[in-house]
């Protein structure tokens, strides 16, 4: 029901909040971070190449 209800409102809305992540989002790179992704993934590989900071659906290292 969860992601059924959120491709309906998809057209109302500019995405979803990464601070509520939803495991159920099949493409959430692009539904929390849309075309900022790439860079994100650049900023994460220097300022966090450890990858300390991490949840299920973090920018990922390269």
């Amino acid at each position: 029901m969860g992601e059924d209800f959120r491709l309906a409102m998809l057209p109302f809305t500019k995405g979803v909040y990464v601070n509520t992540p939803d495991l159920s989002i099949k493409n959430w790179p692009d539904a929390y971070f849309s075309c900022n992704f790439d860079r994100l993934m650049e900023v994460k590989a220097k300022y966090d190449p450890k990858n300390v900071f991490n949840f299920p659906q973090s920018i990922p290292l390269f």
